[in-house]
């Protein structure tokens, strides 16, 4: 009976719009039939246009070295088009499914793989590029140049990032924040801190530490390495590596628990900017408070939201 549905495009929309949260359930928790509904499902996609892709289709257009299917979530198609994580797969032609459902983030954790092309969330750490051997070369010159500055940028930002490191996902990004491959998404994270009735132990273990990537070939990284390697004791580096990571935290998809103190270092580039002295020297502990993602409350999540 779904095979004669999906046949018939114009009939298939009208019952995708009605049913494909129970297709993606089906998906969640139907061991059996898990292979049979994936056939069903439909996502927007960087090469969709305004229309939906198969996974099977999907396939069709896969580059000839390409071993996985790219996917990542988020609250809607327009906010996810824009996400840093796409700059790099967008540049190489690489198709990125568009996943915008709540139900997507638990259906894809059981879903896996589909004819043998491993499901890949473009957000996680060990994004697979397809990288050649002279890219691989370049990435590896650039982790080394940039050694002590993420070094550096680890120790101003302690315990919010687990390490900082050179990514090639970005293109016109500076920095990224990356989950680990297990953990959840920074859209899963928002998700479940909206749930009333959430395992806050089982969350700070799913939530685990985040990674930044930086992108060695942006002007702003560039620049803060010279500024750094210049005198790497410069107070105002201490300022622009927040600035990066809470930027970086933004456009990644979480939230901020301390907007007002990232405001305030908005603020201090502004005056920079405009050569405006400051009157009163901010305290040297009000930068100090690190802006935790992992404990967000509601509230403050609405606020940035």
């Amino acid at each position: 009976m779904f095979n004669e549905i999906a046949e018939n495009e114009e009939n298939y929309k009208k019952f995708y719009e009605q049913f494909s949260k129970n297709l993606k359930l089906g998906i969640h928790e139907d061991n059996k039939n898990r292979k049979r509904l994936a056939e069903l499902l439909r996502y927007p996609s960087t090469k969709s246009g305004a229309d939906m892709t198969s996974l099977k289709e999907y396939i069709n257009r896969m580059k000839e070295n390409q071993e996985v299917i790219y996917y990542i979530t988020g609250e809607n198609k327009t906010t996810l088009q824009n996400s840093p994580f796409l700059e790099t797969l967008k540049k190489r032609d690489l198709e990125v499914l568009f996943m915008c459902d709540a139900i997507d983030e638990h259906a894809i954790q059981q879903l896996k793989e589909y004819e043998g092309k491993k499901m890949m969330d473009v957000s996680k750490e060990g994004l697979d590029l397809s990288l050649n051997e002279d890219e691989k070369k370049r990435v590896e010159e650039e982790k080394k140049t940039f050694e002590a500055l993420c070094k550096k940028m680890k120790e101003i930002l302690g315990e919010s990032v687990e390490e900082v490191m050179v990514g090639e996902r970005m293109v016109n990004s500076p920095a990224s924040l990356v989950t680990t491959e297990y953990g959840w998404s920074a859209n899963m994270q928002r998700i479940m801190k909206a749930q009333v009735l959430r395992d806050s132990q089982m969350s700070s273990f799913m939530m685990g530490k985040k990674k930044m990537e930086v992108n060695a070939g942006h002007p702003i990284m560039i620049e803060l390495k010279k500024k750094f390697l210049e005198n790497e004791n410069d107070r105002t580096i201490k300022d622009l590596v927040w600035l990066i990571y809470d930027t970086a935290a933004l456009t990644s998809g979480f939230s901020l628990q301390d907007p007002v103190t990232f405001a305030g270092r908005i603020h201090k580039m502004i005056k920079l900017g405009l050569s405006i002295e400051d009157d009163v020297e901010i305290e040297e502990n009000q930068n100090e408070e690190l802006p935790k993602l992992d404990n967000l409350d509601q509230s403050a999540m609405e606020e940035v939201d």
